[in-house]
């Protein structure tokens, strides 16, 4: 079992997984998950440490500048309670996508590796009978295919494809549902190949739906453009969160409009 120290070290060191598979992450090993009892010197060591974690990773931030800089007495404690308070949000988030369509036998592009892409499937999984979903490999880094394998351990149907084949695919798809680490009015952030995929979709008249929730929400995105890059809000690419989905309106605050729903 790696120790607190290694734990932290690893996180901040992460190029693969999403935001909200680090975010876990983080809450497990702060939260004493594993009953590795750090001390007040560690706490105060791993908070400073994880501030490191590249910013286009909005929700960790959002996690630690709710818990500071001072570990206090009850780091454990408080880090249970975000995780409480929080807990429910990527079923929300997937109710929400339940209610755009009927998913049944649909065709869906995946992308990359994300925690709330994985918990949307799973929950599709088994409110969509005979859903079916293209991985992309997701290059440079390749995560994609760990999300895959994921994703076949879970007996949800899936199929491996190259990033280079999403142009010729798209027609034949459904939608493109890709995960969000952070997002504005004019666009939203995710790992690199994110905004060839919207172009494929839109050239092909389908929709892109970008699940994130609210914490993912900043007044103007900030990336590093080696793993990541911005997509524009633009027509055909839908924003879910869990408040709702609605319509990409660049230049406005008008995103979780639960009334306004994408024509299918």
């Amino acid at each position: 079992m790696l120790t607190f120290e290694e734990r932290i070290r690893a996180i901040v060191a992460d190029r693969e997984h999403g935001s909200s598979t680090l975010l876990q992450w983080t809450l497990d090993a702060l939260g004493d998950k594993d009953g590795t009892s750090p001390t007040r010197a560690q706490q105060r060591w791993a908070l400073h440490e994880l501030k490191g974690i590249d910013h286009s990773m909005v929700v960790v931030h959002h996690l630690l500048d709710t818990l500071g800089t001072e570990p206090g007495n009850d780091l454990p404690e408080r880090v249970r309670a975000y995780a409480r308070q929080w807990s429910d949000i990527p079923a929300r988030v997937a109710r929400q996508l339940l209610s755009v369509r009927d998913w049944s036998n649909a065709r869906v592009l995946l992308h990359s590796h994300s925690g709330m892409l994985l918990s949307a499937v799973e929950h599709m999984h088994h409110s969509a009978p005979g859903i079916v979903f293209w991985q992309t490999r997701s290059l440079p880094g390749g995560e994609g295919v760990t999300q895959y394998r994921r994703l076949l351990d879970r007996g949800i149907d899936c199929e491996l494809v190259d990033d280079a084949d999403v142009a010729d695919l798209a027609p034949s798809l459904e939608a493109a549902w890709l995960g969000v680490d952070q997002f504005d009015s004019r666009c939203f952030v995710n790992k690199v190949g994110s905004k060839r995929i919207g172009e494929a979709m839109t050239n092909a008249g389908k929709p892109l739906f970008a699940l994130g929730d609210s914490r993912k929400r900043v007044q103007q995105v900030r990336y590093s453009t080696e793993l990541f890059e911005a997509v524009p809000l633009s027509k055909g690419i839908y924003l879910v969160t869990e408040s709702g989905a609605c319509p990409s309106v660049p230049g406005t605050d008008e995103f979780f409009v639960t009334s306004q729903t994408p024509p299918i």
